[in-house]
C-alpha cells in the first residue's frame, strides 16, 4: 500500500477554485444532518488539529496557526482531535470555571467558524479534567451551525462514537466511512483509558451494516481517536535499559525501553514514547478482522508526527497544536490527510508546521517565550517571574528602611554627596594666591 507523502500546498494555490470545499448540506430524508461527498476534483481532504489545550487566555499564536493553515490548506472536514481544553490547569479555576472553559473553546472555535469548513469533536483525556462537563462542552460545539457531529452528541452512541459516511460526488454511493472514538481519561490505577468493549461492538454492526450495503464487499474506512491504540508499541522495537536513544515504555509498553523500527515507519519521527493505554479492548483486532479500517490516527503525544504500518494498517500519531502544554517549534501544527474518490487507501499526506507562520520575531521574543511552552511550562515562568519581583521589592524596601533608619540615628552626620563641598573653600585659596 503505497502513500504519497507530498506538499500540496503549491497545487491548492494553482488550483485554489477547483479545491474549494466538498461540503454538500445535503438533507437526507431520515435526518437533518448534512452530508459529506466527495469534490469535483475526486478529492476529500481532512485536516486535523489535535490538543489545542488551551485556557480562557488564549494565545494569539494557536488561533493564528490554525486560522493560517485554514486558508491555505483548504479542507472538507475538520477534525478536532481531543485535549480542546487544558483541563487540568488551576488557570481555568480562577473565577468561573464554566465560565473560562466557555471562553476558551469559542475563540478556538470562532475561526472554525468564519471558515465555514464542518467540524466533528472528540473528547481527549484533559477535556475530562475541565471545570465543564464533557456533555456540557458538547452543547457548546452543538451551536455552531458547521458542527457535524461531537461524541456524546445528538449522532453519537452512549460512550462517545459515531460515523460518518462520505458519498461519491452527486450520487447516494458511499465511497468511505470515517470512524470516531472517544478514549475516556484514565484508568483507576492512573494509566490512560481506551476505547471501551462497548465501542468495539458498536463498530463492528456499523461495519457490518456498511459493509451489507456494498455488496458484501467492506468499505474502506478511516478510525480517529485521542489516545492511540496499544499497537502503537509495534512500530517500535525492545532494546535494553540505557541504550542510546531509547524511550521508556507508557501503558502497554511500561517497565520497557524502545526505539523507532524504521522499517515501519515511512515518514515523521517518534521523539517521545507513545502513550496508549495499559488496557486493550481489542478495537485494533476488530479492525483487522473486519478489514475495512486502513488507516488509524491518534493525537495525544504532542511532539509526535509519524506514520508506519501494522499488518498492513497505518498508525497515525499527529502532532499537537498547543502552545500553552509541552510542545516543540519542529512540531508543532496540524496533519492533512487527503483521500481520493477512485482509490482512498492510496492516501496523500503532509505535516503544516505551526512556525511557517508563528516566529519569536515576528511575534515579539518576550511576548513568544511567556506565550509558548518550550521546556518550562508558561505557568511556571508566570510564578517565578511573579517571585523574581515580588524579592526585589522586598529587597529594596528593606534597603531603603535601614538607610532611613541610619539617617534617623545619626541626624548630623555627614553622607558621601555627589557634589565638592571643599568647592568654596578652594575657590577662596585661588583668590588669595591671585592677590
Amino acid at each position: 500500500m503505497k502513500k504519497r507523502l507530498i506538499g500540496f500546498a503549491a497545487l491548492i494555490l494553482m488550483f485554489g477554485v477547483c479545491l474549494l470545499p466538498a461540503f454538500q448540506v445535503a438533507h437526507a430524508e431520515e435526518t437533518d444532518s448534512a452530508r459529506l461527498s466527495f469534490g469535483d476534483d475526486g478529492k476529500f481532504t481532512v485536516l486535523v488539529l489535535s490538543d489545542l489545550q488551551d485556557t480562557q487566555f488564549t494565545t494569539k499564536l494557536v488561533v493564528s496557526g490554525e486560522t493560517q493553515v485554514m486558508k491555505d490548506y483548504p479542507a472538507d472536514l475538520i477534525v478536532l482531535l481531543g485535549d480542546q481544553l487544558e483541563g487540568a490547569s488551576p488557570v481555568l479555576r480562577l473565577g468561573n470555571g464554566a465560565a473560562n472553559s466557555e471562553t476558551a473553546l469559542r475563540a478556538l472555535l470562532d475561526p472554525i467558524e468564519e471558515t465555514g469548513i464542518p467540524f466533528v469533536v472528540v473528547f481527549g483525556n484533559h477535556d475530562y479534567e475541565a471545570p465543564l462537563t464533557v456533555q456540557q462542552q458538547t452543547k457548546i460545539y452543538e451551536s455552531y451551525d458547521n458542527c457535524l457531529a461531537v461524541s456524546h452528541g445528538k449522532g453519537s452512541t452512549e460512550d462517545g462514537a459515531f460515523v460518518l459516511p462520505i458519498y461519491m460526488e452527486g450520487s447516494d454511493q458511499k465511497v468511505m466511512a470515517l470512524y470516531f472514538f472517544d478514549s475516556g481519561s484514565y484508568l483507576a490505577n492512573g494509566d490512560y483509558d481506551t476505547v471501551s468493549a462497548e465501542q468495539v461492538a458498536w463498530y463492528n454492526e456499523q461495519s457490518a451494516t456498511l459493509k451489507a450495503e456494498n455488496d458484501g464487499q467492506a468499505l474502506p474506512s478511516v478510525a480517529f481517536c485521542h489516545i492511540p491504540v496499544p499497537e502503537v508499541y509495534q512500530l517500535l522495537t525492545e532494546v535494553p535499559k540505557g541504550t542510546k536513544g531509547a524511550l521508556e515504555g507508557v501503558g502497554v509498553g511500561k517497565g520497557k525501553y524502545y526505539v523507532p523500527d524504521e522499517s515501519k515507519i515511512f515518514t515523521g519521527t517518534v521523539n517521545e514514547a507513545p502513550c496508549p493505554s495499559s488496557e486493550n479492548n481489542g478495537l485494533f483486532d476488530a479492525y483487522l478482522e473486519n478489514g475495512d479500517v486502513f488507516l488509524t490516527v491518534n493525537g495525544h503525544d504532542h511532539i509526535n508526527s509519524f506514520i508506519g504500518s501494522v499488518e498492513g494498517i497505518d498508525i497515525a500519531s499527529t502532532p499537537g497544536s498547543t502552545y500553552t502544554s509541552y510542545g516543540s517549534s519542529d512540531v508543532r501544527g496540524a496533519r492533512l490527510f487527503r483521500f481520493t474518490e477512485y482509490n482512498v487507501r492510496d492516501y496523500e499526506t503532509l505535516h503544516a508546521l505551526y512556525s511557517a507562520y508563528n516566529t519569536p520575531a515576528s511575534f515579539g521574543y518576550l511576548r513568544y517565550y511567556f506565550s509558548t511552552t518550550t521546556g518550562i511550562y508558561n505557568a511556571v515562568k508566570v510564578g517565578v517571574s511573579i517571585i523574581i519581583v515580588f524579592v526585589a521589592l522586598i529587597v529594596s524596601i528593606v534597603i531603603l528602611t535601614i538607610k532611613s533608619k541610619r539617617r534617623a540615628a545619626n541626624p548630623d552626620q555627614d553622607f558621601p554627596s555627589d557634589e565638592f563641598d571643599d568647592e568654596p573653600e578652594h575657590a577662596e585659596q585661588n583668590e588669595q594666591h591671585k592677590e
